[in-house]
Parts: structure tokens; sequence; C-alpha cells
């Protein structure tokens, strides 16, 4: 299980990664879930010039973010995620987000909250090893991102058998980025699985929680379950 964030349009650099930061250390964790921290690696990934740039680590984000140099990071759109791996073997670097799958020579990015260990049987595998890049390859690897529409999701997740929690996730590509919010209808913890949009102005954020550092509460809400978000990522 993790916590994300991304940012778009008029923000600070630096104040979105001590937001992610926050969710890490699980100071900003005001939700129903068992899990606050998530010390299990991380990953940013942020537009320069048109061009997707990406970090990863392994640390927990509070101990890597003074090591990053936030002042060079000038964009207008970062995404930020936050590791707490559901199984121990899949910790280390090639676990951390964003995951990258090129596809029809669309390079797609993802960034994943939850755990869906039934995809695998979809891609003819006989065992899952990891159920985020399964969940990449499965929801975009015949597609172009024209495809990518909530009818289509809400149909590839319907086709899962039970057993997963939350298939919230970043869907990123050089050009557009998607918020897409789905878990188990029956999940013990609902709003662990609830992302929170704010918008003001020329500022949007989507993320796992809702930081009052960023912005006033009367600009945020929380996004429905099945909830589709496209932003474009053009200047």
């Amino acid at each position: 299980m993790c916590r994300m964030i991304l940012a778009r349009g008029d923000f600070s650099v630096q104040q979105v990664m001590e937001a992610a930061r926050a969710m890490c250390c699980g100071e900003t964790a005001r939700h129903d879930g068992p899990i606050t921290k998530h010390p299990n690696g991380w990953g940013c990934l942020w537009l320069d010039n048109g061009k997707v740039r990406t970090l990863h680590g392994t640390e927990t984000f509070a101990d890597a973010l003074p090591g990053i140099d936030t002042a060079s990071i000038r964009t207008h759109f970062l995404a930020i995620h936050v590791r707490h791996a559901t199984l121990s073997k899949n910790r280390g670097v090639q676990f951390s987000h964003p995951l990258f799958r090129l596809c029809n020579s669309t390079p797609w990015y993802l960034m994943h909250n939850g755990f869906l260990p039934t995809v695998y049987p979809h891609l003819g595998l006989h065992a899952s090893h990891f159920d985020s890049e399964e969940y990449l390859e499965y929801i975009v690897g015949r597609i172009t991102p024209e495809d990518l529409t909530r009818p289509y999701l809400v149909g590839k997740m319907t086709k899962l058998a039970p057993g997963g929690s939350s298939g919230n996730a970043f869907f990123i590509t050089d050009d557009k980025a998607w918020a897409w919010q789905w878990h188990a209808e029956d999940t013990p913890f609902p709003h662990y699985f609830t992302m929170h949009m704010y918008r003001h102005g020329d500022t949007q954020y989507i993320a796992s929680e809702q930081i009052l550092a960023l912005g006033e509460a009367c600009h945020w809400r929380q996004m429905q379950n099945h909830e589709l978000h496209e932003i474009s990522l053009r200047e």
C-alpha cells in the first residue's frame, strides 16, 4: 500500500516534496487504514521541457529528501510515490514507482496504491511476480492513450477475480496524466483508498490524503470510486 501525490500548474516543488514526506511519515494520516507509514522506497516523476525525468530510491522518502536538489527542478507537473510494500519480497529499487512500459511507441508510467494479486492470469502467467507491474501491462498493454477512458477501466477491473484491494493509479505519458480511483466495494478501509483533489486558480493537486499545508480545505474534494480524471501536461 502506498501514498502518492501529483501537482499540475502553479506550485512549489519544495512544498509538494514536503507533502509527500509528511504522508510517508504518517503525519497527515486521517483515515481508517492500519498503515500510516510508508518506508519502503519512493519515486518522483516530473516534466523538464516536455521530457519525463524520474528519480527512485529504496530508503524512506524522509531520509532521501534532504539529498534531492529540489531547487533545480522547475516544472509544471510533478508526481511523487512513497511505498509500503505489501509483500516483503517486493522491496528494492526495481519495485519503486513510477513503473515504466513502452507500448505502441507510447512511454507509459504508473504510480499505484493498492494490491492486485489476481491480475496475472489475464497475462498468461502461472503466478504473480509483482502485482503493480502486472497491473500496468494489463491496462496499457494493447491500447493507445485515446483508449484510456472510464468505461475501458471499469470493464478491465470488472474482469478481475476478487482478492484485490485497490487499483488507485496515476497513469502518465509525456503529454497526459490520468488519476484513476478504484477500490473493492467491500474494502474495510474505504477512506484509506479515497484520493483527494484540490483545485484553486492555476494550481491542482491530487493526493492520497488531504494535505492542508498545500491549500485550504474548501478547495479540496474527495474523488468518487471509479472516477477518472484526465490532465493535459502540455504547456
